[in-house]
């Protein structure tokens, strides 16, 4: 009886739902007589490769589904449409909203838990993370013990969302599971090879992300190959854009360039926006590198242009923000310089939200889930023993409530010293300062420095380094033992031996502390200097980049400069108030 009364609601209903691909379209007469296996392989032929042709392709199965009541056959078309259009920066959500209301009820080995992931996979396109977690945690849900195939896609997509959230090395081990799971299915009769071929994309892009430029390379390789071997080109552009990053990482700009630039026809022909915009980004970063600063600047303008297309941002491409925000700065352009300040606190919100957010829930709403179930096996096989599965689950509760009671002292650690840098006195941010002896070397000059040099070259030294430190000579760039050992007459073993007993720490830490510790008090004394952005600061005070900068900070405050400068804008508006 109820599956009577669901039949009658979907075909009551189902001409609201054709409704949004029908409307306007004619099936082409070259296609008019092809079977639905026919058209199945002509999409996944051209997906990818010309979405707009994909498009039409599941625009003709869904026609011909609805002309024969094939319910089977209209899942797909909706599934497909919603997947071609969202590849082509187009909004495919009408259809995979229609989809996941026809199949509700719907008790096939793909559906209702397919329909879940269309939807998933447009918001993640889209850089919804949160939206896209939830989606992907009902598919898991439907899909468990029913679908092995979904199962394994999932883990790839879950790893898809800790890419975006930085947890990179979470996400390798995700993506190797499924890339092994569809290689062995290449053995048996139901292989896949569009998604085998997808997969070793994932393990490729994951290694980039983690950092491991060859091992991204061995598999940017191993696609090739496949691609070329099983003529499945659906995939092939990214192998090269991923080829092209790894080279860029690995500092061989040319080549990188090569890869990156022969890639652009192909990502503007599907309208493909978000790759468009990260493939533009590393053309300016290839040019910056190379002091072709104007090459780059255009770079990055086209990456911003597309960045925000949809109202949407790519997280990576974060850093072009300050790099135009320092070139305006020198031509004196304000005007665009507001703008591109404005981009990047849009940027940085959008970041800060989908990372806070995401990395919480996918503790709460993925890891846990499996382990659970992991250890609902284990007690299973142990033939009911209530004290142990007691025991087992107990002590999940208490991993999950561990982890966000860490997770909430972390953020209030960093908050607390960002909050002490302003209420203390220079001197006592950092348990010892650089220009003074720490108090726990006891032992006599004489007693230390036994082994060095004479105890007169050392003071002669010490001498040095206070004028070193009064000069502010550390605010210059790309300072070594090596030369500045020979600024001051030394030798490189000499300066850091006695860097160590002079100060009680090695060059590194030296260094790092004199300048963290200058830029605390100006940026306390200074209300200028406060606005400006991070990289800029980094500069002024020698680092090469604001990561470095921003660790070094971290290091030694416990805390980020970007907390640290919002107290004090905070305090002043307080004070003005």
């Amino acid at each position: 009886m109820q599956k009577k009364a669901f039949l009658f609601i979907f075909f009551l209903c189902q001409n609201l739902f054709f409704s949004q691909s029908m409307e306007g379209f004619h099936i082409p007469d070259s296609l008019r007589k092809k079977s639905f296996e026919q058209l199945i392989n002509d999409y996944n032929k051209v997906l990818r490769i010309d979405n707009e042709a994909a498009e039409i392709y599941a625009n003709v199965i869904l026609s011909k589904a609805k002309k024969e009541k094939n319910n089977d056959q209209i899942y797909d078309g909706y599934y497909k449409l919603a997947h071609a259009k969202g590849l082509n920066s187009e909004n495919g959500h009408p259809y995979a909203d229609s989809l996941i209301k026809i199949t509700q009820k719907a008790n096939t080995k793909e559906y209702p838990a397919k329909a879940y992931i269309i939807k998933g996979i447009l918001l993640n396109n889209e850089f919804k993370y949160r939206e896209a977690l939830n989606q992907y945690i009902k598919a898991q849900s439907l899909s468990k013990n029913k679908n092995l195939d979904q199962f394994y896609y999932i883990k790839k997509l879950v790893g898809v969302l800790k890419t975006a959230t930085d947890e990179n090395d979470e996400a390798l081990p995700l993506f190797l599971e499924y890339y092994q799971y569809e290689k062995k299915k290449m053995q048996a009769n139901d292989k896949d090879i569009k998604s085998y071929i997808g997969s070793i994309f994932s393990v490729s892009n994951s290694y980039s992300k983690n950092k491991k430029y060859q091992e991204s390379k061995l598999y940017n390789k191993i696609g090739i190959a496949e691609c070329k071997k099983y003529n499945e080109y659906s995939q092939y552009v990214y192998f090269i854009m991923s080829e092209g990053i790894a080279e860029y990482y690995l500092k061989n700009y040319v080549i990188a360039y090569t890869h990156l630039i022969g890639i652009e026809k192909d990502l503007l022909k599907n309208k493909n926006y978000a790759n468009l915009s990260i493939l533009y980004y590393y053309l300016g970063k290839i040019n910056y590198r190379l002091n072709k600063e104007n090459e780059a600047i255009q770079y990055f303008i086209k990456s911003d242009s597309l960045s925000f297309k949809s109202n949407d941002f790519v997280p990576i491409v974060r850093d072009q923000y300050e790099i135009l925000i320092d070139y305006y700065k020198k031509k004196g352009d304000e005007k665009k310089q507001l703008k591109f300040i404005n981009k990047l606190f849009y940027a940085d919100s959008i970041i800060n939200n989908s990372k806070q957010y995401l990395s919480k829930e996918i503790y709460k709403k993925y890891d846990t889930p499996i382990l659970l179930e992991k250890k609902e096996k284990i007690i299973s096989d142990l033939n009911n023993r209530n004290s142990i599965l007691y025991w087992f689950l107990g002590a999940g509760i208490l991993v999950i409530f561990s982890l966000i009671y860490v997770y909430k002292r972390r953020i209030k650690e960093y908050q607390k010293q960002a909050d002490l840098l302003i209420k203390k006195s220079t001197s006592s941010i950092i348990l010892s300062t650089p220009s003074t002896e720490p108090q726990k070397l006891k032992f006599s000059l004489e007693e230390k420095t036994k082994g060095l040099l004479p105890d007169d070259k050392l003071q002669d030294l010490k001498t040095k380094l206070e004028h070193f430190e009064k000069s502010k000579k550390f605010l210059r760039k790309n300072i070594t033992t090596d030369n500045l050992a020979k600024d001051l007459g030394t030798n490189r073993d000499y300066l850091s031996k006695s860097v160590n007993e002079l100060k009680g720490k090695n060059f590194s830490q030296y260094l790092n502390e004199l300048r963290i510790n200058y830029i605390i008090q100006e940026l306390k004394d200074n209300e200028k200097l406060r606005k400006h952005t991070i990289l800029s600061i980094a500069n002024d005070i020698g680092y090469n980049n604001s990561e470095s900068f921003a660790n070094a900070f971290k290091k030694i405050t416990g805390t980020l400069p970007s907390y640290y400068i919002k107290l004090l804008q905070e305090q002043v508006e307080k004070q003005n108030d």
